[in-house]
């Protein structure tokens, strides 16, 4: 099967390809045909994707995600600030043709075949017949869809669906492609699938800007992520780096002990950089949980030894995306 390339490798630049800077938008709030109001969707946000990633765009319900991304791909116009790609203006004459977009809700022509469809979106991106054929033969094949092509789009299921849709936004070679909550409805036979596909399309050189609610997903499949919160950017970095700013503002590690008695608890307690300590018993043993402070779990367990403790099991916890989006969005509110 021949490799699809969305743009030329060895030229891409590496850098930064879509950027926001100062991007505001909002909406206007009419009673009786008047504006009394507006509601600010974006507030100055700031954000970069670098060229070849696969990256997380995350945040609460109303943060703006969905209007920055309607912005992106035209739906909208910003009312204030510059989105660019790969360093130009980004605008209904220059860009839009470089980005490929999968919405939430798939929204194709049930009467139309799976050929039938790529034809008829094929023609807005000005490819001819031939190439839409060939490029189009090749997207269905990675997608699976080679044995459906002369079917009804009313009779796919929606993951057939959502596959149909990705070869539509992936038709006419982007170099940018935006998902908006693509494993949405989606059975877990399903959300596998489109891991493997994204995964497969990243590392063939596709920009994946990958826009979820799960978290888990993000965690799993991207390399960097942004988090905003009320139109503004909270916190952008490369995922490990912000599960690492989690782990550093205090781990919690999780220990089996032996011959612990009541008067060690004590000894914990009293030490710099123990910020809570939880006992149970687990049997013969205690299971001791313990939220640190700036003490290391290396320093911990020297500690417990020293008190006499037979420690049978050290389980540092690593913090999940998750924790990272609720207290940076905690830091906002």
């Amino acid at each position: 099967m021949q490799v699809l390339r969305f743009y030329n490798r060895e030229a891409a630049c590496n850098g930064v390809l879509l950027e926001f800077e100062g991007v505001q938008k909002g909406y206007p709030v009419r009673r009786w045909g008047r504006e009394v109001s507006r509601v600010e969707a974006l507030r100055g946000l700031d954000l970069s994707v670098p060229e070849g990633a696969m990256f997380g765009f995350l945040g609460p319900n109303g943060a703006g995600k969905t209007t920055a991304i309607s912005c992106i791909v035209g739906i909208l116009r910003a009312d204030a600030g510059a989105i660019r790609l790969d360093g130009e203006p980004l605008d209904a004459t220059h860009g839009r043709a470089e980005i490929g977009y999968l919405p939430e809700h798939v929204g194709l022509h049930g009467h139309l075949t799976a050929e039938e469809t790529l034809q008829f979106y094929g023609t807005f991106h000005g490819l001819a017949r031939d190439d839409i054929d060939a490029r189009g033969g090749e997207l269905l094949g990675q997608l699976g869809l080679v044995g459906e092509t002369t079917r009804a789009v009313r009779g796919f299921s929606l993951g057939m669906r959502k596959r149909l849709a990705l070869a539509v936004a992936l038709l006419h070679r982007p170099r940018l492609l935006v998902l908006d909550e693509p494993t949405s409805g989606l059975d877990p036979r399903g959300v596998a699938a489109l891991r493997k596909l994204l995964r497969q399309f990243n590392s063939e050189g596709l920009t994946i800007l990958l826009s979820s609610h799960v978290l888990a997903e993000v965690q799993q499949l991207c390399s960097e992520a942004a988090i905003i919160h009320r139109g503004r950017l909270v916190r952008q970095a490369p995922v490990e780096e912000l599960r690492s700013a989690v782990a550093d503002a205090g781990q919690l590690v999780t220990l089996k002990l032996g011959d612990f008695a009541p008067e060690m608890l004590e000894k914990l307690e009293a030490l710099d950089g123990v910020a809570e300590i939880s006992a149970s018993r687990d049997g013969r043993h205690t299971r001791l949980e313990v939220q640190l402070a700036g003490l290391t779990t290396a320093e911990l367990t020297r500690a417990l030894v020293d008190t006499g403790a037979l420690v049978f099991s050290v389980a540092p916890h690593e913090p999940t995306l998750e924790e990272v989006f609720l207290a940076s969005t905690e830091v906002e509110e």
